[in-house]
């Protein structure tokens, strides 16, 4: 080639850069979307962010109701504070991003401030949640640091500790938004997600006991269990708080954010046995624990019945990196089960990009807040 067509070839690559059709054709390709919306409070550690948990710490001492409850304070600040911050923050910033993209109305700071407190309280519910299931299961880390009920003094005071947690959310619901005209429907959301996360803690549970393992079973645990409370109700919160309450918007809102969160389940079920615990800051015990994942489904699915005797002789058994786990590792590997994951985390993401095109489409609400929740999940690693 010489240089003059060089140059020419340079000139059209530096147009096709900045071509919108280009800029939509890459975004397909990557799996990413373009995003134009302002967002303010951007990462989870945004000043307002911060600010929003500290006025939660203050909303939650017993000690301004009853003096003689000063030690329950102090320990309940304890409680919030090594369960409470370290977390990814998903659902937190799904209901202030979501709140934030679906506003009509100019947003101010306290606006913001009030939104991530809604988004905290969902937070918390993970950290419930969490206390509990690591007792159950008898894990050892939980986000690089030893359960909360392994630290010292703590111990089977943890589950006590779980329902401190799960009575603080609705009294700083009620200090901070009893006025607010969706204060009702907030309220009923949360009743219900819990009411709906604990049936699929349950079945859950159960499915490890009696060893079910099909694909609806699995898919019926996600749904209740994971589902609902990290993607769904985090940006119904955030409609409710935008004064968004046509049920039939959120219905389809419910809709889409469903498989959003079956594909989030999906990746942490891979993560959890071919992911770096350096990343997640805990150790994978899926196989260990027997629990009903992916993987588990679709290697019973397509595994030999020699190999499913296999699994069913080793998984449930031994300790985390211990021979039981290694010889379900192998079979996984020998069914290709990366492989499967990464065709159907594709499928899957590329079917969630058609839905947000189609509510794009109707025009009847921002879909903003599920780009940028597609963005941060495509191909995650922790």
């Amino acid at each position: 080639m010489c240089l003059s067509q060089c140059s020419i070839f340079r000139t059209s690559c530096d147009s096709l850069t900045t071509s919108p059709y280009l800029s939509v054709l890459l975004s397909l390709t990557m799996g990413l979307f373009d995003v134009n919306a302002k967002i303010q409070v951007d990462k989870a550690d945004h000043l307002v962010v911060e600010r929003a948990f500290n006025r939660i710490r203050d909303l939650s001492k017993c000690s301004q109701e009853d003096p003689g409850l000063s030690a329950v304070s102090d320990w309940l600040d304890r409680v919030l504070m090594y369960n409470i911050p370290h977390g990814k923050r998903w659902r937190l910033l799904q209901v202030v991003q979501a709140f934030e993209t679906f506003s009509s109305e100019p947003v101010s700071e306290r606006d913001l401030e009030n939104a991530a407190i809604l988004g905290w309280t969902i937070e918390i519910f993970q950290a419930f949640y969490l206390i509990i299931d690591d007792i159950m299961d008898k894990s050892i880390t939980r986000r690089g640091s030893p359960c909360w009920y392994l630290v010292d003094e703590v111990g089977m005071m943890a589950i006590n500790d779980a329902l401190l947690l799960e009575t603080i959310i609705f009294q700083v619901l009620k200090q901070v938004f009893r006025d607010h005209p969706s204060y009702l429907d907030i309220v009923e959301l949360l009743h219900e997600v819990h009411y709906q996360t604990v049936r699929g803690q349950c079945l859950d549970v159960l499915s490890e006991r009696k060893r079910v393992y099909g694909e609806e079973r699995y898919n019926t645990i996600v749904l209740y269990k994971t589902c609902f409370y990290t993607f769904s109700v985090p940006i119904r919160l955030g409609m409710y708080l935008a004064k968004i309450t046509s049920s039939q918007l959120h219905r389809k809102v419910e809709k889409l954010a469903v498989k959003i969160g079956n594909i989030f389940q999906v990746q942490d079920d891979f993560l959890d046995c071919y992911g770096d615990p350096a990343k997640l800051g805990k150790v994978g015990t899926d196989i260990v624990d027997a629990k009903c994942s992916w993987l588990l489904v679709k290697a019973l699915q397509i595994a030999t019945p020699q190999q499913r005797e296999e699994i069913f002789n080793n998984i449930g058994r031994g300790k985390p990196a211990g021979e039981e786990e290694a010889t379900v590792r192998s079979i996984y590997h020998k069914l290709g089960l990366e492989e499967l994951f990464r065709t159907y985390e594709e499928s899957s993401f590329e079917e969630i990009r058609k839905d947000i095109a189609t509510l794009d489409s109707d025009g009847e609400i921002n879909t903003d807040i599920f780009k940028l929740t597609v963005n941060k999940l495509y191909r995650r690693q922790k």
